[in-house]
């Protein structure tokens, strides 16, 4: 796996990200009056609240990751601040369920030996950083984001909303001593309304979210220093710093234990296993000499299947292997001639969270990669 990163899963909950599933109290007020509540509330910071047993940078996914700002009555997911905009006139067509890539017959492909063989293909080498140079990870995501209103009856049988597939760009730059500092830029691009509950013309035009934009700087990537818990350097229990991976075990049974206990507090389902392998793997930081063995680990999960070939965010292509759960699918996506993870994505299951997204609806997709920069804010060429 040559091409791989991400950014903190944890910072997933310091700014909202990944908010597919929602637990708050909602009211029974029209609308029109929550949408002027969320506008006169645009400016306040809300903690988020989440249902989801995961996290994700986005749409979890996961994997990262559920949050809800909770004003006058009205909820809005996605990813922290900012409010929908007033309802503006939309195109007369009906939401339309996320492009799917191309079918292929995958039947006689399982998913441990595409697993087994991506591990068998792997040459990458970690980094090796000259003074001055840094780690650049980008990440092309597109990411659920929307509102949902109503009483907490409606939200079991009628709940009220929308949701958009955003594109989000993140670029992060990550010196050789990860102590010192590290920067992060964010843009949010094109926005996609892939359903709701109302007519088209009543959906509010997608505004982007104060955490999807702007640059960002901090020692040891804390780039959010006001958040709780205070985010501690070195911290061997955050996955988006290098002391997580360092004792990880490198044999695949041991590494698939560890990954039991590690999810046990999650009931330490092979979805909840599977999810987090692919945290893990979307890190950016885990050393090249774990990710062959977590793949070997993560293809002795039960459940995992091909699904199809799938294209990720940047057009890079490969094969969807998923997992099924009630709820929703989450897919890795390998290049199986190279041996790479490519990307990630999650696909909407029949008893979705918001019931105007259809059944196989892609509601969040990433791809990574990995270079060298020659300095803090400068994109390697190629």
């Amino acid at each position: 796996m040559t091409d791989r990163g991400a950014h903190d899963p944890d910072r997933e909950l310091d700014d909202a990200l990944a908010a597919l599933h929602l637990e708050a109290r909602m009211s029974d007020r029209p609308l029109t009056d929550a949408r002027e509540k969320l506008m006169r509330a645009a400016a306040e910071e809300r903690p988020p609240a989440s249902k989801s047993p995961f996290r994700r940078r986005g749409a979890v996914v996961g994997v990262a990751a559920a949050a809800a700002a909770i004003v006058g009555g009205a909820v809005v997911f996605g990813t922290g601040g900012g409010a929908p905009a007033q309802p503006v006139a939309q195109p007369s067509a009906q939401p339309t369920t996320a492009q799917q890539p191309t079918k292929r017959d995958v039947s006689l492909l399982s998913a441990s030996q595409v697993l087994n063989d991506a591990a068998d293909k792997i040459t990458a080498k970690d980094p090796e950083l000259k003074p001055g140079q840094y780690r650049y990870i980008e990440v092309k995501g597109a990411y659920l984001r929307g509102f949902q209103t109503g009483t907490p009856q409606e939200v079991v049988s009628a709940p009220v909303g929308y949701s958009y597939l955003v594109d989000v760009t993140y670029q992060t730059w990550i010196p050789e001593d990860v102590t010192q500092e590290w920067l992060e830029r964010r843009a949010s691009g094109d926005a996609k309304l892939i359903g709701s509950s109302m007519p088209a013309s009543e959906v509010p035009a997608y505004q982007p979210m104060d955490t999807d934009t702007g640059e960002r700087r901090g020692a040891c990537g804390d780039f959010f220093p006001n958040s709780k818990p205070k985010k501690v350097c070195g911290d061997e229990t955050d996955m988006a710093q290098p002391a997580f991976y360092a004792d990880l075990p490198r044999d695949p049974d041991q590494l698939l234990a560890w990954l039991r206990d590690y999810t046990s507090q999650r009931g330490s389902s092979p979805s909840t296993m599977f999810h987090f392998g692919i945290q893990f793997l979307d890190s950016g930081i885990m050393p090249a000499d774990l990710r062959g063995a977590l793949l070997r680990a993560m293809a002795k999960i039960d459940g995992v299947k091909v699904v199809e070939e799938a294209t990720t965010p940047d057009g890079r292509k490969g094969l969807a292997l998923g997992l099924d759960g009630d709820q929703e699918r989450r897919d890795l996506i390998v290049d199986p001639d190279k041996g790479e993870v490519i990307g990630e994505r999650t696909v909407a299951k029949a008893q979705a969270d918001y019931p105007w997204i259809e059944p196989g609806t892609v509601t969040g997709s990433v791809s990574v990669t990995t270079k060298v920069a020659d300095a803090i804010g400068v994109v390697p060429a190629g």
